[in-house]
Formats: C-alpha cells, sequence, structure tokens
C-alpha cells in the first residue's frame, strides 16, 4: 500500500478567488469601504487561513479598484470566529452515576418515619377514595370505614361490654 492516499490537498487560491467561486459571493453585495471607515476595518492576518472544525462566515471589506469592475480586498468588516458548538455542555455539572450508585443513595437516604396515626388516616381516606368510586355516598363510606356499616349496607350492631 502506498501512502499517496492520505495526502492532503492545499487550495492554492487567494481569499478573493475563494470568495468570487463560492455561492455566497453571488448571493450578497460586497462591503465596501470608505476613506474614513479604514480604522475600523480588521486585518486579513487575523484569522488562519486553513481553518479546522466550524466556523463563521465573517464579512470582507472591499475596495474599488480603478475600473468598475476592479475590486481589492483589504481585511475584515466582521471577523470570522470559531462556532461554539454546544458550549452550554461544558458549564454544566458532570453527573456520572451508574444505577447501582443511585439504588444505593436511595438506600441509604433517611426515611421520615410516618406515625401509626397518620399511615391509619392515608389508608382511611384511600378506602373513602375507593368507596366513593363505587357508587357509596360519603356518610356511607366513612361509616364503612369507620366499622359501623358492612359493604352490604345493613349496619352493624354495637357491642357494648358493659352488660357482660
Amino acid at each position: 500500500m502506498s501512502e499517496d492516499n492520505e495526502t492532503i490537498v492545499e487550495d492554492v487560491r487567494t481569499i478573493e478567488e475563494r470568495y468570487r467561486d463560492s455561492y455566497r459571493g453571488t448571493r450578497t453585495q460586497r462591503k465596501i469601504v470608505e476613506d474614513d471607515e479604514l480604522n475600523s476595518i480588521h486585518p486579513l492576518e487575523s484569522v488562519p487561513e486553513h481553518r479546522d472544525g466550524s466556523w463563521t462566515n465573517g464579512v470582507l471589506a472591499w475596495v474599488r479598484g480603478a475600473t468598475s469592475t476592479d475590486y481589492e480586498v483589504v481585511g475584515w468588516w466582521v471577523v470570522p470566529r470559531k462556532r461554539q458548538k454546544s458550549s452550554a455542555r461544558k458549564y454544566r455539572v458532570k453527573k456520572s452515576s451508574s444505577a447501582l450508585d443511585k439504588m444505593m443513595a436511595d438506600y441509604n437516604k433517611p426515611q421520615k418515619k410516618v406515625s401509626r396515626q397518620k399511615r391509619m388516616d392515608n389508608r382511611a381516606k384511600n378506602s373513602i377514595r375507593i368507596l366513593r368510586s363505587r357508587g357509596y355516598s360519603m356518610a356511607e363510606a366513612l361509616m364503612i370505614t369507620r366499622g359501623q356499616m358492612g359493604l352490604d349496607r345493613k349496619l352493624i350492631p354495637l357491642a357494648d361490654d358493659s352488660e357482660e
């Protein structure tokens, strides 16, 4: 195998030639520099000739020549810059935790102890909600959860402990 396949072909055209041959050069107008605006122009050397990655286009500054079709590039109105793709990712906190780490964190996390009374209240609320969805009235659902009525809507007589 030969190493000839890995050679890089360099573009020997000037910036003016590249601009003239590109689609962007035909669809946009040239930004012409007036004499008093020469101080605001950035030099051509401020941007590397061969750019890797993704860059913005920038805006070239042109000067009219002797004839109406003669133009020359003198610098940049707006200097091309490297695009900051996904730069927001750089500033985020890196969260690299596996499923096992998450499970261990949940296991080791202190749980709030719910009192017995709170558990009973929650159970009663859940029972009332289920009974109401099955067609019982609120009064019937409350009586069923307290043990005063059966599911067949018959009252349960209270047993008196004092008669014994």
